[in-house]
């Protein structure tokens, strides 16, 4: 027992490390560079992701103000999970590019985030078997999943225009957290060969 915490102990502490050294870009998730700055909200000397900032918030209020003024009944229930699905068409912008101005970037996740928390609701309060509202539900997981990866895509093309041109070991921006990575185990650094 006494072993098993320890490794508990220790992989926690690890996890703890991990965060640490992501710290400089925990709330903005996008490099502390101005190549990214349309991509976050600047609060003083903080940064914020506009996508995680806008589109969970989003969802959490639509939640609760679906939950205090919606009769939820069979029809509203159903009209919702519906309606949710117009919702997540301004992921269009994100497939096309144009998320690159701010305006479609905040609408865009203010708009999926409406449509996931009518989703949610709808899903969750239909009267379906659990393993049909389990199945259901796995489908905005992998909707949330395709945004991340069309972001995560976009990092990488802005990254490659910079003058570092996606180097992240040599990058202003990424070369701190990095080497951090690099200190604690947590990356390998590439033999170069000769």
């Amino acid at each position: 027992m006494v072993k098993f915490l320890n490794k508990i102990r220790k992989n926690f502490s690890r996890f703890i490390l991990l965060v640490s050294d992501f710290k400089p870009i925990l709330l903005s998730h996008h490099p502390n560079c101005d190549h990214f700055s349309s991509h976050v909200y600047h609060l003083g000397k903080y940064k914020f992701c506009i996508g995680c900032f806008t589109l969970y918030p989003f969802i959490l209020i639509t939640i609760i103000l679906t939950l205090l003024f919606i009769e939820l009944n069979s029809y509203n229930l159903v009209m919702l999970y519906l309606i949710s699905f117009v919702f997540f068409s301004p992921i269009i912008f994100n497939i096309i590019g144009l998320t690159k101005y701010k305006f479609l970037k905040v609408f865009s996740k203010a708009c999926n985030g409406i449509g996931v928390g009518f989703h949610v609701v709808s899903v969750i309060l239909l009267p379906f078997p659990i393993i049909i509202k389990i199945l259901v539900l796995v489908e905005i997981n992998f909707l949330i999943g395709v945004i991340a990866y069309i972001r995560s895509n976009h990092i990488k093309k802005e990254c490659l225009t910079c003058e570092y041109e996606g180097d992240w070991d040599n990058c202003p921006a990424w070369k701190p957290i990095r080497d951090k990575l690099y200190e604690h185990g947590f990356r390998k650094r590439k033999k170069i060969k000769v």
